[in-house]
């Protein structure tokens, strides 16, 4: 009988090896039945740190233009999901990440309390005066509401930063609740401020997702429609003081038909059934009950209308809505018609709007972002068209580091791209905030990694609870030199 050489444990690890070493020299951005295969240096820790000198860089296969509908979509993310930093294909043969991830955690858990002082520095730059309305508006928090949409990818899922920020503001200038929440979510399992569970039949598309019926979606990127008997319940929880509890409750909804209801219950209470208004435009149900801890809806017949989130809120002070976008670089805001954001700004009416993108536009060594300031352009101006009398923000994106030798050094990429975002600054005539000069320039990634306590993952992409807590008290601190 013939012997099955592929049995062979040590047939299987020279294969194996081979296929290592082969793809340590695999061009960039080779694609085998549609994926893009990432390079994995596997002689990386024998190799002297010459063979990486930049002039081995060839960017000519990066320059290329991208496609509107396709190029920077969840693909390309390095996201968090469901609580755990995703690596790409490259990453799933460094097996030491899984044991480096576990010990940032534990550090993290154990060391929560302890967030470094902010880096001293005036890293807000472009056309300040523009924030005027905004400060003017915190001037008058404790008898207004003051509202802020916070837009970024996946370091925003779970409210990660924005729940800082809104800490920071509502302990300064008052506030009750987290703001708008969305009917499902992807981080329901890392969520910080909103615990949120839901039925699994609900229908749902979004600016950064495949939308076949090409339904409207809201201000927050995203649109739901219930199925017969879905649900929604979302509980507060004691993380952050200024939102353990709520008086207002706000259901977003549009296109609702001439017999649509809903059913709600607060705190687990008596169930109550109302009738939603008719017709296509806007239209919020609003609840109101003080010192509220949750609220459970319920949709009994299906496809009733198009949903959008409920806001949880109390009234005056400063409201931050979290809306992260997975995957998402920014440009895909442009498919949130104007009209829209404008019949959405209304109600809510924006007083500032931070757009926090950057990392998703990072591919291989691209270094051109010709097109991206183009299309980052025209969003921008189309956000301050339909909220003409709001204050911007573009955030800058923060240090990424990449294996380059036995060392981990900043993307060549990450300068460049900071550049882009803040000629788009420029060119939009908003106010530009230098994370990446704020948390340290280059290479100050690998100080966040490996700081006691750790404040960002071992990926040296994402930030941990700390690293986030301290982004949002340096942002938090900046605006208010120039507030006072």
């Amino acid at each position: 009988m013939q012997k099955n050489i592929m049995n062979n444990p040590m047939i299987i690890f020279g294969f194996a090896l081979i296929l290592l070493i082969a793809n340590s020299y695999a061009p960039a951005g080779i694609e085998i039945f549609g994926l893009e295969i990432k390079q994995v240096d596997f002689l990386s820790d024998v190799r002297s740190d010459d063979f990486y000198d930049e002039d081995n860089y060839d960017d000519q296969n990066y320059d290329e233009e991208y496609e509107d509908d396709g190029y920077y979509d969840s693909e390309n993310d390095s996201a968090l999901l469901e609580g755990k930093p995703q690596y790409n294909l490259a990453h799933f043969f460094n097996f030491s990440i899984a044991s480096n991830f576990i010990d940032a955690e534990l550090d993290k858990l154990a060391n929560y309390s302890q967030v470094a002082s902010p880096s001293v520095g005036n890293n807000l730059s472009g056309n300040l005066s523009q924030l005027n309305s905004f400060f003017s508006a915190l001037k008058k928090a404790k008898n207004k509401q003051v509202r802020i949409a916070h837009y970024g990818d996946s370091t925003l899922e779970g409210d990660l930063i924005s729940a800082d920020l809104r800490d920071f503001f509502q302990k300064e200038f008052g506030g009750k609740g987290v703001g708008v929440v969305p009917i499902t979510s992807h981080d329901v399992n890392f969520r910080k401020t909103t615990d949120l569970s839901f039925s699994d039949d609900w229908e749902t598309a979004a600016v950064n997702t495949r939308n076949k019926n090409r339904l409207p979606v809201g201000i927050n990127g995203h649109v739901f429609v219930n199925a017969d008997g879905s649900w929604v319940e979302m509980k507060t929880n004691n993380r952050y003081r200024t939102v353990k509890s709520f008086d207002v409750v706000k259901l977003f909804y549009s296109n609702a038909k001439s017999n649509a209801e809903v059913k709600y219950s607060i705190d687990g209470g008596k169930e109550i059934t109302k009738s939603l208004t008719s017709g296509k435009k806007l239209n919020i149900l609003e609840i109101k009950n003080a010192d509220s801890k949750s609220v459970k809806f319920t949709f009994p017949k299906a496809e009733s209308a198009y949903y959008y989130g409920v806001s949880l809120e109390s009234g005056d002070g400063v409201y931050i809505d979290n809306y992260a976008l997975r995957g998402n670089s920014g440009v895909d805001l442009k498919k949130i018609d104007g009209d829209d954001i404008k019949a959405f700004n209304r109600e809510l009416n924006y007083d500032l709007v931070i757009l926090e993108f950057g990392l998703n536009i990072l591919s291989g060594r691209k270094t051109n972002f010709d097109r991206y300031e183009k299309d980052m352009i025209k969003v921008v101006n189309g956000l301050k068209e339909a909220m003409p009398n709001t204050s911007f923000i573009l955030v800058g994106a923060h240090d990424k580091c990449i294996k380059k030798g036995s060392k981990f050094v900043t993307d060549p990429a990450v300068p460049e791209l900071v550049k882009a975002q803040k000629n788009i600054a420029t060119e939009t005539n908003i106010a530009f905030w230098n994370l990446f000069e704020a948390m340290g320039g280059e290479n100050s990634m690998v100080e966040w990694v490996d700081a006691n306590p750790p404040k960002a993952f071992k990926d040296y992409i994402h930030f941990n609870d700390i690293g986030a807590r301290e982004e949002a008290n340096m942002l938090f601190d900046e605006l208010m030199k120039k507030y006072k």
